[in-house]
């Protein structure tokens, strides 16, 4: 569904549109691999002082990569704001400047509340090679905690010298 900007000058009460995106993917994006499940609409009016308002309420779910494993996870999002739009990028309010898709809409809503890192919560499973690990920051701590730097083990034999 496309919004045109020609349908919202016009209108005598409110114009809504219905959201419903099932599977939407996001290109050239490192924090947001798709958008599923969004629901909600989005609805245009006039106000008392003849302004074009943008209301929307938006849910959904946002999928992340995890920033250890690379692994998707679902974040869910629940936005709703109430906005003047603006024709400039430099005013302040939902800046609106052509046509869009609902979907290039919804995403405009969305980026901001992109998380920048995210971690899943089930247990991880680090990578291993020949040689080499990736360990968590806990089981480092818990496993060098009784080692003694090998720089400094010659010291531990060290005794003082008395003078007599």
């Amino acid at each position: 569904m496309k919004i045109f900007l020609k349908d919202l000058a016009n209108i005598a009460d409110e114009k809504v549109y219905p959201v419903e995106i099932e599977n939407y993917p996001v290109e050239d994006n490192v924090f947001l691999r798709r958008l599923e499940d969004v629901k909600g609409d989005i609805s245009f009016y006039y106000d008392a002082s003849d302004e074009l308002r943008i209301n929307y309420h938006i849910t959904g779910n946002m999928v992340c990569p995890c920033a250890i494993s690379l692994e998707d996870v679902y974040v869910p999002f629940d936005l709703s704001e109430d906005e003047k739009v603006v024709a400039k990028e430099d005013e302040e309010g939902f800046y609106l400047n052509e046509n869009k898709d609902i979907e290039n809409m919804v995403l405009y809503i969305v980026l901001p509340e992109v998380p920048i890192k995210v971690v899943k919560k089930e247990k991880i499973e680090y990578s291993r090679r020949d040689g080499w690990t990736f360990v968590s920051e806990e089981d480092f701590n818990s496993s060098s905690k009784d080692e003694i730097d090998p720089r400094l083990q010659k010291l531990k034999d060290w005794k003082f010298e008395e003078d007599d």
